[in-house]
């Protein structure tokens, strides 16, 4: 399981976010919801990247296109790369290509088989849920936020006493530690991830550019290996995101000229619920030097 964190509130607008997410992964606005949030907000170029999946692009643009707004198909894939695991932004793919979709499903289908293998673990430790109770409260064929699953989870133990010391609506930090770390009784191994070389691969072969996303997570010390990265095909780098502060958003544009990659730009916004500090679709930490440019250089970098 992640933590989520927070960061100070991105207050300075753009006219492109390629990072934003619906109720079809874990943000909390319908793609239509979010498509009418970026008219509001005066984008220009917007993505909707939810994880794992390309079930709301047909909704968001249908949504956006009609007010102006250049829409680019896109998702964010889950990965691994040396022993971490990233997300990796894929723009430009053709949302028809059968073999992309049936990758990237397979990815949240494993994320899935997760979540109802925990949740059978909860049920096994006495706790009264059940994976149908789940679907009816999230949605079938859906991940959503990790927090709201824990709290679901946290509702359906009631006054059971093992947990009644837990806060609903926070970090879960204790709980996590306390109960779904190696040896605990919810404990799950974590799901198989594509190696981040393979969605790259996967991406290109659907016609679209590879971005990794918030690449500050990785750590501001080390070499992440992005030359390596770029000699196995991918495009850019997010630089300006609401996970990155402006030391993280420097380091980004360095790597991006030091190996020739794209640093791009993306809210990573889910709704002000869930990321307080990403409160509207185009809010970043700071200014976007010509971020139109970015998505130009993306769409010409297409094989």
């Amino acid at each position: 399981m992640t933590i989520v964190l927070t960061r100070p509130v991105a207050t300075v607008p753009s006219t492109v976010d390629l990072h934003l997410h619906s109720t079809v992964s874990d943000g909390d606005d319908s793609p239509g919801e979010l498509a009418r949030r970026c008219v509001d907000a005066g984008l220009r170029v917007v993505a909707c990247t939810d994880h794992d999946s390309l079930a709301g692009y047909d909704e968001f643009r249908a949504a956006a296109a009609p007010a102006g707004l250049t829409v680019v198909p896109g998702c964010e894939i889950t990965a691994t790369w040396r022993g971490q695991e990233v997300h990796c932004l894929a723009y430009f793919v053709d949302p028809a290509d059968a073999t992309f979709q049936a990758r990237v499903t397979s990815v949240r289908d494993e994320e899935t088989r997760w979540w109802r293998t925990w949740f059978a673990q909860a049920s096994a430790a006495r706790v009264p849920v059940s994976w149908a109770a789940v679907e009816r409260r999230f949605g079938p064929d859906r991940v959503a936020y990790l927090g709201d699953y824990l709290d679901f989870f946290l509702a359906a133990a009631g006054d059971d006493p093992r947990f009644a010391g837990y806060e609903r609506g926070g970090r879960h930090d204790r709980l996590i530690a306390e109960w779904c770390r190696p040896g605990q009784p919810l404990h799950v191994p974590p799901p198989w991830r594509p190696p981040l070389s393979d969605v790259v691969a996967w991406v290109r072969a659907a016609s679209g550019v590879a971005v990794l996303a918030h690449p500050g997570r990785l750590g501001a010390e080390s070499d992440p290996g992005w030359a390596e990265l770029a000699e196995l095909g991918l495009a850019g780098l997010e630089a300006w995101t609401t996970w990155h502060d402006p030391a993280d958003i420097r380091r980004t544009v360095d790597a991006c000229e030091a190996v020739g990659l794209i640093p791009t730009a993306g809210s990573d916004y889910h709704g002000p619920r869930l990321k307080p500090w990403a409160p509207a679709p185009g809010l970043l930490p700071e200014a976007v030097p010509e971020p139109l440019a970015a998505v130009e250089a993306l769409y010409h970098r297409r094989d």
